[in-house]
């Protein structure tokens, strides 16, 4: 391209959507694309949608049209989950050029550098593909603006959960092969990444098929030279089996913090989702975790407001979180996805009900976090913290098992390991001071 075209790509939904995106932007500055901040003026705008909630497909068809009002002459491409589960109904959005899916997104950097050299058409291109038949896309961003790198091991989900648009959208399991995760995490280690946080749609499922498995991986990314942390996305409880664990155990590199999707603490509400454990199970296997890893804490997702969800379902919730001593917990109220089971199910919770329990179970997961963070504070255990950022002379970052912490301190200590030891617990804004050792 003669001219210096402005690019922007705009992010909705997971560390997958994000991954890809910086791939996308690599490959736009590889074109010879300006890459500027969405909300500025730009020749071309990408937005990759999401549409786990139906909160996720307004703010997807919001980006697209502010882009649209940003410059109303700018070419807009879209992809993601979104424009995939409703392509026409994306295409019908003023200013819309393009749609693709949740396959072939590496082609929108160069459909965009097509676009950019053509009078812009009436009507979008619409080549949104089938993610049941595709394969692993190869992609690759080795340039992200962080601390920690997001490689996407994996894509697609084979579960059936009765709520769940996302394997509609994402299609079957497929994996990027090992030896070619081995080589992207030392590429990003070369470029001084310490951490590396291996993301799928379903990341217990990676090596489906191609006869190995996450552990496999896990195993063979400790011998990475100059790689300190591993971290990994949302797991499926029902993939952490004793022997998993023990073998988990024996590495050093995958940090002690683990993010299970729960979704209920109702064994009738799991069986209603298609949930594949019980409250039993992943109460069993994060106290084997315990045992086995030291410092280890627990991430997790839940929905409140199920299709019949009864008062004494949520409390058996409520009181199941209690129990677990989580450190964060993500809570969703339950929203009607197109085409799937739960969505013509009886018994659906109103507005209300779901906010009244959204709030009841925050509450209990508010006090966990800070029965988790306490105990360390108390034991005095001595933490890693990775710095991230600083504001006002005080540096940001997170431990080892993902606590967030803040130290006052007049060193630089971006992208930095460094030992803390942890002081005081903030409940107002649920951050952690600590000391330098």
């Amino acid at each position: 391209m003669d001219k210096k075209y402005k690019a922007s790509v705009c992010t909705l939904g997971c560390r997958v959507n994000l991954y890809e995106s910086e791939a996308i932007t690599d490959r736009l500055t590889e074109l010879g694309f300006q890459i500027n901040e969405f909300s500025e003026k730009c020749d071309v705008y990408i937005i990759n949608t999401c549409t786990v909630t139906a909160e996720s497909d307004r703010k997807s068809r919001q980006m697209i049209r502010r882009a649209q009002k940003t410059n109303p002459n700018a070419r807009i491409l879209v992809c993601g989950c979104h424009s995939q589960i409703f392509p026409d109904k994306t295409g019908a959005i003023d200013g819309v050029d393009y749609v693709g899916g949740t396959t072939d997104k590496m082609r929108l950097a160069d459909m965009a550098a097509e676009l950019v050299m053509t009078q812009k058409k009436s009507l979008p291109e619409i080549c949104v593909g089938d993610p049941f038949t595709a394969e692993f896309e190869s992609m690759a961003a080795t340039s992200q603006d962080r601390t920690r790198a997001f490689l996407k091991i994996e894509d697609g989900c084979n579960n059936k959960c009765s709520y769940c648009i996302i394997p509609k959208a994402r299609g079957r399991v497929r994996s990027k092969p090992m030896d070619d995760v081995f080589k992207e995490v030392s590429a990003l280690v070369a470029n001084g990444y310490k951490e590396i946080v291996l993301v799928g749609i379903e990341t217990a499922a990676y090596g489906d098929g191609m006869g190995y498995s996450l552990i496999d991986l896990l195993e063979r990314l400790e011998y990475i030279d100059g790689l300190e942390r591993i971290r990994m996305g949302s797991l499926e409880p029902a993939y952490l089996k004793r022997n998993v664990i023990d073998r988990l155990a024996l590495l050093k590199k995958p940090m002690p913090h683990y993010h299970l999707s729960l979704q209920s603490g109702s064994d009738r509400m799991l069986n209603a989702m298609r949930r594949r454990y019980n409250t039993k199970m992943v109460a069993e296997t994060v106290s084997y975790m315990r045992e086995k890893i030291p410092k280890v804490t627990f991430g997790s997702d839940f929905i409140v407001g199920f299709p019949g969800e009864t008062d004494a379902d949520h409390r058996n919730t409520l009181e199941f979180v209690d129990s677990l001593e989580i450190l964060n917990s993500h809570i969703f109220s339950y929203s009607v996805r197109p085409d799937t089971e739960a969505a013509a199910m009886n018994e659906q919770n109103s507005e209300d009900v779901k906010s009244k329990r959204h709030g009841e179970l925050q509450l209990v997961a508010d006090r966990m976090k800070k029965r988790c963070v306490e105990g360390f504070i108390k034991s005095k255990t001595k933490m890693d913290v990775l710095f991230e950022n600083e504001k006002n002379g005080e540096w940001y970052g997170h431990t080892e098992n993902f606590i967030y912490v803040k130290v006052k301190s007049g060193e630089v200590l971006g992208g930095k390991l460094r030992s803390v030891v942890l002081r005081k617990y903030n409940e107002k804004d649920g951050m952690t001071e600590g000391d330098l050792i």
